[in-house]
Parts: C-alpha cells; structure tokens; sequence
C-alpha cells in the first residue's frame, strides 16, 4: 500500500486553522476534492486521487481532513493552538524495486502547538512546532508561515510562503538507508536535519451560501539532505502540490 497518497501543503492546514478562529463561524462542511502531489522517490508515478473532504470551522476548534486544533485567544487578533495532525509520509517497501529490502516507513501521527497572528494589514502569520509522539520517526519540525487573503464578494485569493525545518530523526526515517538495507546499487545514508522553502496560491470562490470551489497550488524546495539520499530522483530539486474540490457548509 503506497503511504504518499497526497500531501495538503501547509498552508491549507494552517489557513483552515486560521479561518475558524479569525471568522469564528462555527460551521461544518463535507466536500469532494482532486488532489496532486509530486513524490521526490525514485520510480513512482504521480497520481490524481479523489478524496472526500471533512472540515469544521469554530470558534475555539477546528478540523480538517488531517489534522485538529483546539484555539485559545490572547487578543482580539492573536491565538495560540494544540495542534493534532497526521504525517503522510512514507513508503511500503513492495512499492517498487527502489525499496526492495527496505523496511517499510509509516505515517505518523504529531502534536504540537502554535502562535498566530491575523490582521487585515499584514495578513496571517504563525509558527508552529510538531513532534512524532508515535515513535514512528521520533522527529520534530518547525514551521513558519506567512499568508495575504484578498477577499472580494465571492473570490478570495491568498497568496502565502512558507519556511519548514525538520529535524535529523525525521529525515533519517524517511530518508535514510540503515546499514542492514544496503545493497550493491544502494548506499548507506544518514542525513542531518534539513529545511524546505516552499509558496502557494489558493483560490476560494463562494458559488452559493452554502457551496465552495476551492483549489491550491504550491512548489517547495528540496534540502540537500534529502536530495543525496540514494531513495531520491537524482534530477529532483523541487516538490509540487495542486487540489481542487468543493465544500458544502452546513
């Protein structure tokens, strides 16, 4: 079973956050959704999946489809959040023949917290911290996003970019080669932390009181410590992330 379905980029985790405390609306909303995301490992195709799409926006808690949080004010127009969120990284080692002997590499599941920050001069601002607390990877990272909404009557356009940092347990787990994997055509490799630099662009179009139209693309860098590992395309320098969808809200 292949683990890297599809990736929601950080800025749609956050921003779904974001909104539900900015707005407070206390809404639920169910949907449709195609989502696309580029794998930097070797020999596997990028695939279109069609997802559903569960989301609630509240006042003091918030869901999307992979992840919670649970909001508590500071000001008018800043917050903290706990954070609940799954990591959809990883690989089963029958994938294909690039991880034949490997051990597989499983999602995990993180918990965290973050400040936030929204006003509509300087837009949404956070930073985030999340550990494994599975013992799947027994990573951390850090997170940092800026983000502009642009709100007309029924189009909203934001525009964002994001700065992540991983630790080196995190990218060895999902990264690295342990000694008893290695092969003739296969090195050992035990990468150090590493960072990512990455923007997107959401489009959100209100078609009714009730429905939605929502739809992303994003591009990130990849660190060199991912790039060496001998999992990874050798010509892969960045990653990509499209979706489209809609969400009815109740």
């Amino acid at each position: 079973m292949k683990k890297h379905l599809y990736t929601l980029t950080l800025t749609s985790a956050l921003l779904l956050g974001a909104t539900g405390t900015a707005q407070a609306q206390g809404n639920f909303g169910i949907g449709l959704g195609l989502f696309n995301g580029s794998t930097e490992y070797k020999d596997i195709d990028t695939e279109v999946y069609l997802l559903p799409v569960l989301m609630y926006e509240g006042e003091s808690f918030s869901l999307s489809p992979t992840r919670g949080e649970f909001h508590l004010p500071i000001s008018s127009n800043m917050w903290v959040s706990a954070i609940g969120a799954l990591r959809l990284q990883g690989y089963d080692a029958d994938d294909n023949a690039t991880f034949k002997g490997m051990d597989d590499r499983d999602i995990g599941f993180d918990l965290g917290a973050s400040i936030n920050f929204y006003n509509e001069e300087i837009g949404f601002l956070s930073l985030e911290w999340l550990a494994d607390v599975t013992g799947t990877s027994e990573g951390n990272e850090v997170s940092a996003i800026w983000a502009y909404p642009i709100e007309g009557k029924a189009l909203t356009i934001t525009p964002s970019v994001f700065w992540r940092w991983q630790s080196d347990d995190l990218i060895n787990y999902y990264y690295g080669v342990k000694t008893k994997e290695v092969t003739a055509t296969r090195a050992a490799y035990t990468p150090d932390a590493a960072s990512t630099f990455g923007a997107a662009l959401s489009l959100d179009y209100k078609l009714t009181a009730s429905v939605t139209l929502f739809s992303e693309i994003s591009a990130y860098s990849l660190d060199d410590e991912v790039k060496n590992s001998p999992l990874i395309d050798n010509d892969k320098d960045m990653g990509y992330g499209a979706s489209i969808g809609f969400v009815y809200s109740f």
